[in-house]
């Protein structure tokens, strides 16, 4: 049996490239690895050196020692952001994300899976309205009242096999 999949299912494809990438999994993200180093390494030097700048100003305009440091250190961990997001403006994600539309029969499977589970699969009256019209808006509405009009008459039946 197949996994589930959503009525939009995301696919994610990469862009060509001319030479061989070595792409890493960091924090269940896959990255190339030359461009994080280079991140790595733009955030490391504009980090540092604003840091030790920060820290020179900071020791002769502010008399308290412990105060020009916390300073420096903020003005440090700015630098770090800034970095890091000119880091991400110059270096553009490489994957494109696609919606895909599933099939009936897809989705129909994924409703019977659902209804096969322990908590069930539930009504539609027992959801708010907001909630059953975003389910219209995704076309899953149909899907769901035809999988609850077929689970009704097995509802109904006796469990015991008609036996009292």
């Amino acid at each position: 049996m197949s996994p589930p999949q959503s009525a939009t299912t995301p696919t994610t494809t990469t862009e060509p490239t001319e030479q061989q990438q070595t792409y890493l999994e960091v924090w269940g993200d896959t990255v190339n690895g030359r461009h994080l180093a280079i991140s790595v390494l733009v955030g490391s030097v504009v980090g540092a050196s604003t840091l030790l700048a920060a820290q020179a100003l900071f020791e002769r305009v502010v008399s308290e020692p412990s105060l020009a440091q916390a300073y420096s250190l903020l003005v440090g961990i700015a630098a770090c952001l800034l970095a890091g997001v000119v880091c991400g403006i110059f270096i553009k994600p490489k994957r494109i994300v696609a919606l895909a539309a599933a099939d009936a029969e897809s989705i129909d499977g994924v409703i019977t899976m659902m209804s096969e589970q322990r908590q069930g699969l539930g009504t539609l009256a027992d959801i708010p309205e907001q909630s059953q019209q975003e389910l219209r808006e995704l076309g899953l509405y149909d899907h769901f009242a035809t999988a609850e009009a077929e689970q009704a008459p097995a509802s109904n039946a006796p469990k015991d096999g008609g036996r009292a």
